[in-house]
């Protein structure tokens, strides 16, 4: 996946490659949107520490996303951003995910073990033998522009990217709302939820490679993974 190709499609609907020295704005919209995301709540259970965990969870997400071939899109004003992994950087080896637990345990230190916990179970509960496909981690929007349709407009440019490599796209929806707003836009639901103790469930979504045209217009997903 080359620079040309992501800015051409990034382009044509309205957003664009963040760069990793915008990682102070990606974490701030992500510190922002997901402090009443349920999975989030879940995580990190107490009301006043949340927003600096979530800090620290996003800064070490989006280090490693860069860091293993990961990407993250962007509205112009960063009112919305989606991290996601190309076809090539999805499967990672056993030591780039340790080291990336290691890293939520120093960093996150005694509010580390149910984060542990989610990472884990989502690596372990990731489909194999799907085809090549993209994989979108957090799409959010900031709290003033949830329902203003940016969440929509860079998932509908995680799949013009997929659709241009001929692939799919897999992601988990973190809530009933997101998950009916993204199968309005294509994806399904793969398999059964995914369980966390005594928290709520998270929903495998899938959208198979397709040659159809791209969809214009936006719509109004926004705020969660």
């Amino acid at each position: 996946m080359n620079v040309p190709h992501v800015t051409d499609v990034a382009t044509e609907f309205s957003c664009r490659p963040a760069r990793p020295d915008d990682q102070e704005d990606i974490v701030s919209v992500y510190r922002q949107s997901f402090d009443r995301d349920p999975v989030f709540q879940w995580l990190f259970p107490d009301a006043a520490s949340r927003p600096s965990l979530l800090e620290s969870y996003f800064t070490i997400m989006v280090g490693h996303t860069f860091a293993q071939g990961g990407a993250v899109l962007r509205t112009e004003d960063f009112g919305a951003v989606s991290m996601y992994f190309p076809p090539d950087a999805v499967d990672q080896p056993q030591n780039v995910k340790d080291r990336l637990l290691d890293a939520l345990r120093a960093g996150l230190g005694a509010d580390s073990d149910r984060t542990v916990h989610l990472m884990t179970m989502l690596g372990a509960s990731h489909p194999t033998g799907l085809p090549p496909h993209y994989y979108g981690t957090f799409v959010a929007a900031r709290p003033h522009h949830q329902g203003g349709g940016l969440g929509t407009r860079l998932k509908k440019c995680l799949f013009a990217l997929a659709d241009e490599d001929r692939a799919g796209a897999y992601a988990e929806a973190s809530s009933p709302r997101n998950l009916a707003l993204y199968e309005r836009l294509g994806q399904r639901r793969l398999g059964p939820a995914l369980t966390l103790p005594d928290g709520p469930p998270i929903f495998p979504i899938w959208r198979p490679p397709t040659t159809a045209s791209r969809p214009a217009g936006a719509g109004a997903a926004d705020g969660g993974s």
